[in-house]
């Protein structure tokens, strides 16, 4: 039987090369060359073959040059060639030199459409990414403060009591008389407030510890690694801190509240015991931000110094 590699050659969808191998002059293309780049054979037969290569990709084609010459095939190499109207075509080569004839025998398959559409692919999971990324950020961030809400601060304090090593403190605040600012000046100078007092917060805790805005104008801060003497020094510097702010209206001060979950207890682990002290610990830092709210207000008071303290 007979085969005709002439027309098999001439009837390829991919692109035929024959060139040298001391200058890779082209000695024979096929037509998917032309249909594919614009360019006769005729004007392409005698040419280098880095004629109408990318600058880019000079040096690693001359890599693979100087690798076929050492009689190495190669495979799936990737470059780019302009067309006869100026943009360029990606393609992957497989190539094959022969030294007794001194010829490169050369495959390739345009793989433009291919990479431009990984391209989009990439860009649109980029955006969706970032799409997914900023609905879970709204989920769990409260939209006028800008801190976490309720939901993500319970998530993270319950994080925090499953690895937790050393005393857990527990912080609510309360804007002081807070509905009588909102009466008084309305929602707008009352929505500042909250927003200043986010701010006030965030700059003056500490980098690992987790604030919420709890609901209204009561705020709830996690601290890890804080003992309950640190944690009240911590409440005295940002009833100061508040204190001091040049407010709008009028002045502004808080009410705190303060728990801790001391060191005996934090390395149990189990389900319940990790539920029950997130409850108590929540409870115990509400009922002492209460016992500052009747005694006065501007001031932080402790849980386990204002009644005996459940073990939590």
């Amino acid at each position: 039987m007979q085969y005709d590699y002439e027309k098999f050659f001439h009837n390829s969808l991919d692109i035929l090369v024959i060139a040298r191998m001391d200058n890779g002059h082209v000695i024979h293309v096929n037509p998917s060359f032309q249909r594919i780049f614009g360019w006769s054979e005729e004007r392409l037969l005698g040419l280098g073959s880095y004629e109408f290569l990318h600058p880019e990709d000079l040096a690693s084609t001359q890599e693979i040059a100087a690798k076929l010459a050492t009689g190495a095939p190669v495979i799936s190499f990737e470059n780019r060639y302009r067309s006869i109207e100026g943009n360029y075509r990606t393609l992957s080569w497989t190539a094959v030199p022969e030294h007794e004839s001194s010829m490169v025998y050369a495959i390739a398959r345009d793989i433009t459409e291919t990479i431009e559409s990984n391209r989009k692919i990439n860009e649109l999971a980029a955006e969706l990414k970032d799409a997914n990324d900023m609905l879970l950020e709204q989920a769990s961030t409260d939209p006028l403060t800008k801190l976490k809400n309720r939901r993500a601060f319970n998530a993270e304090l319950n994080r925090l009591l499953q690895v937790a090593q050393s005393p857990i403190s527990l912080l609510m605040i309360d804007a002081d008389h807070f509905k009588d600012y909102n009466d008084q000046f309305g929602h707008p100078a009352g929505d500042q407030v909250l927003i200043d007092l986010a701010f006030l917060l965030t700059h003056t805790l500490r980098q690992h510890d987790v604030i919420a805005r709890y609901g209204g104008e009561e705020f709830i801060v996690a601290m890890p690694d804080t003992s309950e003497v640190a944690c009240l020094q911590i409440a005295e510097k940002l009833i100061h801190v508040v204190q001091e702010f040049n407010w709008e209206k009028r002045p502004v001060t808080i009410s705190v509240g303060a728990a801790t979950l001391s060191a005996g207890v934090v390395t149990l682990k189990t389900f319940l015991e990790e539920n029950r002290h997130f409850i108590n610990l929540i409870e115990s830092a509400d009922k002492a931000l209460y016992h500052s709210k009747i005694n006065g207000r501007n001031q932080v008071n402790h849980s386990s110094r204002i009644f005996p303290c459940k073990k939590i």
